[in-house]
């Protein structure tokens, strides 16, 4: 009876009819816990773009503190800089077409979602259920909204698909409400929906190898990330704007 008591604790229960706060705590702790990562000094990694019909992407390396959030990009090959330092956004010889305030800390936020769930501003609807193409699993989902004032986008959402066995974040479907990436007259995106996979354990935290974004069903973007480390110190000289750099002067709002 004890063997059969211990093999069933070590194995993930559904939390089918949960409220919203066992739910979030369930994929928290799948994902590594939150005390961790909040603790961790930085979260690093390199990311690697694919765009369907636009020119291979070089490996950007991506650091971010994690008390602040200021940030620096760094894509080596074609000696460019992006910073975020908590005010404005800047950048040398940036080759991205997005803005650099807009991207700073983009995939910051896609691969860290199971933590920032638990950040000040942020609205969570109750419990449902979702399916995700081509997988037969019921997924238990949840839609995260802000506070009026939270961040440049506020008006952003995401729906976050969390596994019924497992609890890991398994994709999220989002919109995009940057406004200088919109036509005139155009308040969001379509939904995108953004499936993660090749999850790897890094200084104790679970995070995704890669995800794949769609747009109505059609691959939109794909991101693969390397080099995780959640120990590194923040480089605070990076935050000094060297002569020649330019301003992002792009709006998140009209």
């Amino acid at each position: 009876m004890k063997r059969i008591l211990l093999a069933a604790l070590l194995i993930p229960l559904p939390v089918f009819g949960a409220t919203t706060e066992a739910l979030v705590t369930a994929m928290i702790e799948a994902h590594g816990g939150y005390e961790a990562w909040s603790k961790a000094p930085t979260c690093r990694f390199t990311e690697t773009w694919e765009i369907p019909g636009a020119p291979a992407g070089t490996p950007i390396g991506v650091t971010v503190e994690q008390t602040s959030r200021r940030a620096y990009l760094e894509d080596p090959g074609a000696g460019s800089l992006a910073v975020w330092d908590g005010e404005k956004a800047w950048s040398v010889n940036w080759q991205s077409p997005m803005p650099p305030r807009f991207v700073a800390l983009l995939n910051y936020y896609f691969t860290n979602l199971p933590w920032l769930i638990r950040d000040p501003g942020v609205v969570l609807g109750e419990p449902g259920t979702g399916s995700l193409p081509d997988d037969p699993a019921s997924y238990h989902t949840i839609r995260m909204t802000f506070e009026a004032g939270t961040g440049d986008t506020p008006d952003d959402y995401y729906v976050l698909y969390i596994h019924p066995e497992t609890h890991e974040l398994a994709a999220c479907e989002y919109i995009v409400t940057y406004a200088a990436l919109l036509p005139e007259g155009v308040t969001h995106s379509p939904p995108h929906l953004l499936v993660y996979g090749g999850h790897a354990a890094v200084n104790g935290l679970k995070v995704p190898g890669k995800f794949t974004i769609y747009e109505e069903g059609r691959l939109y973007a794909a991101c693969t990330f390397e080099d995780w480390s959640f120990s590194e110190p923040f480089d605070a000289s990076r935050m000094a704007m060297p002569e020649g750099a330019v301003v992002d002067t792009s709006s998140p709002t009209r």
